[in-house]
């Protein structure tokens, strides 16, 4: 039984250094590299989505499974260093963004986007046991050059010169009708929204009944509706009646419950149809 304890003791210790080791490796490792700038000697992947996508790198270049490539030469800055059992892996941003293009109605717009890569180093797990980063960093520097700052890595020889590609010829009037079309369809949709609203409120009067018990509920209705108080555009666009309406009070007549509820739809309506119009956007003007 003491045999097994000091065992466990030896590696609960020989872990704790380990542990230690690769803490002191990672600290060194990011004083090192992170934040650097680089250029890359090999190709890398990225799906330009914002996420770091992984790149395996082994003896004849890179593996992944992202689908856009970019060749060797890639401006890229060192974000962060993370070193695990038998791996280092170095998470970059290129330099240069892409342009991503998506519709909006008749428009075509465009976006830049962020590539970033998690460029993975398979290394002996004696080297992150030992704390060797000379022997990492030897095997990191075959695949990237650090650079003191953005400018001299974008001035060696090894930059692959590629740059974003630039926006469309006059794109700043197709952001300017993009505009002026978005609003003028916000107001088409508020115009809509008011006008069914008030359709609707025309077919509750013209079902109002004179039974007693009715209009007792219909006027019980209106003024339980009177306390609505939403003022937020885009709400108001979805408001629905059904999930505003409050039942009428139990046991209540059979005759005062259709009442109740025509008072409320008519007055949510009205109060409705009249916020919207506030609602309404300016439409911008192109310039001349």
């Amino acid at each position: 039984m003491r045999k097994l304890t000091a065992l466990l003791l030896f590696a609960t210790l020989i872990s704790g250094t380990s542990t230690t080791l690769a803490s002191a490796l990672e600290d060194r490792m990011e004083r090192d590299l992170e934040g650097a700038w680089a250029a890359l000697r090999v190709e890398i992947y990225s799906n330009c989505s914002g996420a770091y996508n992984d790149n395996h790198v082994h003896a004849s270049g890179v593996s992944a499974k992202a689908d856009r490539r970019f060749e060797p030469g890639e401006v890229v800055k060192i974000d962060r260093v993370k070193v695990k059992r038998s791996r280092v892996d170095l998470l970059l941003t290129l330099a240069e963004p892409i342009l991503k293009n998506h519709s909006d109605g008749p428009f075509i717009l465009f976006s830049e986007s962020p590539c970033k890569v998690q460029l993975i180093f398979d290394v002996p797990r004696d080297w992150i046991k030992s704390g060797d980063h000379r022997k990492i960093l030897s095997e990191i520097d075959q695949r990237l050059t650090t650079f003191t700052s953005f400018e001299e890595a974008r001035t060696s020889t090894l930059w692959n010169g590629r740059e974003r590609d630039p926006y469309p010829a006059d794109y700043e009037l197709t952001l300017i009708r993009h505009e002026i079309w978005q609003a003028e369809e916000l107001n088409l949709e508020i115009q809509a929204r008011a006008d069914q609203a008030l359709e609707t409120a025309l077919q509750v009067t013209s079902s109002v009944s004179d039974d007693p018990e009715y209009l007792k509920g219909f006027a019980d209705g209106v003024q339980n509706m009177k306390f609505w108080s939403e003022n937020d555009c885009d709400r108001l666009i979805s408001a629905n009646f059904g999930s505003i309406a409050d039942n009428p009070p139990k046991g209540s007549n059979r005759r005062y419950k259709p009442g109740f509820r025509d008072g409320q739809e008519l007055i949510f309506n009205l109060i409705l149809a009249k916020r919207l119009e506030g609602c309404y956007v300016p439409v911008p003007a192109m310039p001349e």
